[in-house]
């Protein structure tokens, strides 16, 4: 049976769940054999189900990673994996009007989530949630997911210092989600979104002074004439001038924010952030993420749930109940394979 949600009970579900990359080769046993990969190939409930591959095509990947038939959290952490070249399988479950309730939504994930928690033993099961099928192991909740993830791509960290780095502002980047999320599925009262923009400034002024002590850090490091010096060379990455978890997640951000204020008539925001502004570009421009962002995973995935008030369409538009379901093209695609050299 298809477990029925109210739009309040989804926000609350989903608030909650709320340089140099390492060759591919350095991943050990990130691909396995199709007959060994049986823990967590179940697709029924996944609207999608894509694997993504790198290589060779006839094997099933180590990891999985499960979210929503949105961007949301999903996206900086498919992002990295694509970055990163690991080859892994994700799993996208759709939401849609439920007809047997006036305004309601269903979604075979949540029946699904039950049977989840019982087979594997995770009572801590919610979206996004990673499988590392070669260890016959579950990691729920989203920083243990970026962290767990990172671990496996080489990008959480190179010592205790820049690993700690990347939990700090994995956090704080969570906090800058969590502005948008309640403005988006109505948790912030009668905030505008002008009132939205400028409650997310004081975090992109906290990211800025960080990008800013990065610059000399990295650019200049102990041989500044005057460490008072802003170096003029852009950062793009957080982290020691190469890829880290975090710099997933605040693309995202940097690019949500964006098309929010635009879509709102705020102007650009990014204007005020120097730093944070060429981030953004410059992260965007690697060669790394090239694939990613040219995948329809980027480019025709909706920001937001459908009952979300922003993002719940590409564009970004908002989903109108019981009139947009033709337009949510990315819904029920079954499973089909991606790689850069054919995205089918």
């Amino acid at each position: 049976m298809i477990v029925k949600i109210t739009i309040i009970a989804l926000l609350v579900a989903t608030a909650h769940s709320l340089s140099t990359v390492p060759p591919t080769t350095a991943v050990s046993n990130s691909q396995l054999t199709m007959s060994a990969a049986t823990f967590f190939d179940d697709t029924k409930a996944a609207g999608s189900c894509i694997n993504i591959t790198f290589d060779n095509k006839e094997v099933t990947p180590k990891y999985a990673l499960g979210y929503w038939s949105i961007r949301g959290l999903g996206a900086p952490l498919t992002m990295m994996m694509c970055a990163a070249k690991v080859p892994f399988s994700l799993f996208l479950y759709d939401i849609i009007e439920d007809d047997k309730t006036e305004a309601g939504w269903k979604s075979d994930y949540f029946q699904a989530k039950g049977d989840y928690i019982k087979k594997y033993d995770a009572p801590l099961w919610n979206l996004p949630f990673c499988i590392d099928r070669e260890n016959e192991r579950v990691i729920c909740q989203t920083n243990a997911v970026f962290a767990s993830l990172g671990r496996a791509c080489g990008m959480y960290g190179c010592d205790e210092n820049t690993t700690s780095q990347c939990e700090q502002l994995l956090c704080e980047i969570y906090d800058l989600r969590d502005v948008i999320v309640k403005y988006s599925y109505g948790g912030s009262g009668e905030a505008s979104p002008k009132d939205t923009l400028q409650s997310a400034k004081k975090h992109f002024k906290k990211l800025e002074a960080w990008l800013e002590s990065e610059a000399k850090r990295t650019n200049s490091g102990d041989k500044r004439a005057n460490p008072g010096d802003s170096p003029k060379s852009n950062v793009v990455h957080l982290i020691g001038g190469k890829f880290n978890a975090p710099d997933f997640h605040l693309y995202e951000m940097l690019d949500q924010f964006e098309e929010f204020a635009k879509y709102n008539e705020l102007g650009n925001f990014l204007d005020d952030f120097g730093r944070l502004k060429a981030f953004k570009e410059g992260f965007s421009s690697l060669e790394e993420n090239k694939f990613y962002l040219e995948s329809w995973l980027h480019t025709e995935l909706p920001f937001n749930n459908c009952m979300a008030q922003f993002g719940s369409l590409p564009g970004p538009e908002v989903y109108k109940y019981n009139e947009s379901a033709p337009s949510a093209t990315w819904r029920g695609k079954g499973v089909i394979s991606m790689s850069p050299s054919s995205t089918n």
